[in-house]
């Protein structure tokens, strides 16, 4: 097994590594140093971990162009983000629908509340299996991917926003392989948006965020102590206190807080060009070959950062293990997405997908396609 350090890694779309240096030496001067619990006490080292998240919740919602940046609240992941906007908004009765793309955290909550008298159903969607625009359906909420961790295909959010708020149905995206990666110059149109620290935001794993228009109110996921309001027995009526119950992972703030400035230096355009770089080199050379099938979509700029494919012949988890025998870092079966495999027609074996990253170098994906073109030549 190779060490870390001598990792090919290309299963960003999983988690990033490495992390910019930043982010570790920010997590550990807070643990090491900032020893208060946020917004409970006036001493300084409460205040010192307010300001993190303060300061988090200000710079996130800058680099995403989040108008209201109290209503983007700190969440475990996008998982808990899609959760309490599935779960808080949807009663009984009502309708929703998703894509064909969806991950299973919407798929797992959405049938939760069909079990609840939801209505759940697919929205019409256009070939790379995204909802289309022009045919949007009479349901409170269409849910849909920003950018799908299967296809890699990305969902043209603008005339999907207009499109619903013309039609009263609230767009809530999951922006997890999108937000820090891909310009989503159109995320503050959505009804909500739900992200994670840890994939193109570049930040530590456990912290999340999720965005909620004005006017947008679940009802709170969890509740429990905020250190505001505590005279009453009910959660705060004000953001984002009302749905941050419990005490907040300021150490994974202060990490993200890091990762976030690291991207507005670089520029989330130069990371996209970089990663559209590396991936039209994987397309060329993997769809130019006889024994590897590539997914669309095949041009590198209509997609996130990701190649899924097979080698005919060979179980897609054989070759992820001998790829990590050989030291480099994939992923291979379903994905978390049974329906994009269904869609794809890669039910129930699933597809191999490599996912560059920021720090992935040329080298490396040209050390991949050897190694993968290897494989394929042994079948």
């Amino acid at each position: 097994m190779a060490a870390m350090s001598q990792l090919i890694y290309l299963d960003n779309c999983a988690t990033s590594h490495p992390k910019p240096r930043a982010v570790a030496t920010a997590m550990a001067n807070t643990v090491t140093n900032v020893a208060g619990n946020p917004g409970r006490s006036f001493h300084k080292a409460s205040l010192a971990a307010t300001r993190i998240l303060f300061q988090a919740r200000e710079a996130a919602a800058e680099l995403l162009g989040l108008d209201h940046p109290e209503r983007l609240v700190f969440t475990r992941g996008a998982t808990e983000g899609l959760n309490l906007a599935i779960k808080g908004l949807l009663k009984p009765g009502e309708k929703m629908a998703i894509s064909m793309l969806e991950h299973n955290s919407v798929i797992r909550p959405a049938e939760a509340m069909k079990r609840q008298g939801v209505t759940v159903e697919h929205a019409p969607c256009g070939p790379d299996g995204l909802p289309d625009p022009a045919r949007i359906p009479a349901v409170k909420a269409l849910v849909t991917t920003a950018a799908s961790n299967v296809t890699g295909a990305i969902a043209d959010l603008l005339p999907l926003a207009q499109a619903c708020r013309a039609k009263g149905v609230l767009l809530v995206v999951d922006a997890a392989q999108a937000a820090g990666s891909i310009p989503m110059p159109a995320a503050g149109q959505a009804s909500v948006i739900a992200m994670t620290g840890h994939k193109g935001l570049l930040g530590p794993q456990g912290i999340g965020l999720a965005w909620f228009a004005p006017g947008v109110e679940p009802a709170p996921l969890i509740e429990g102590g905020t250190g505001s309001a505590s005279e009453s027995a009910m959660a705060p009526e004000f953001w984002p206190d009302r749905h941050e119950a419990g005490t907040l992972n300021t150490p994974g703030a202060a990490g993200l807080l890091a990762a976030v400035k690291y991207i507005a230096s670089r520029g989330i355009e130069d990371i996209r060009e970089h990663e559209v770089r590396l991936c039209g080199v994987l397309i060329e050379a993997l769809a130019n070959h006889r024994d590897i099938i590539v997914y669309p979509p095949l041009d590198a700029g209509r997609k996130a950062s990701l190649v899924s494919f097979n080698v005919r012949g060979v179980d897609p988890a054989q070759v992820s293990t001998l790829l990590g025998m050989r030291g480099i870092a994939v992923r291979s079966g379903l994905h978390c997405c049974p329906q994009a495999h269904r869609f794809l027609g890669t039910f129930p074996d699933g597809a191999v997908r490599a996912s560059p990253g920021p720090f992935t170098t040329k080298k490396q994906i040209g050390l991949f396609i050897k190694a993968l073109c290897q494989i394929a030549a042994d079948r």
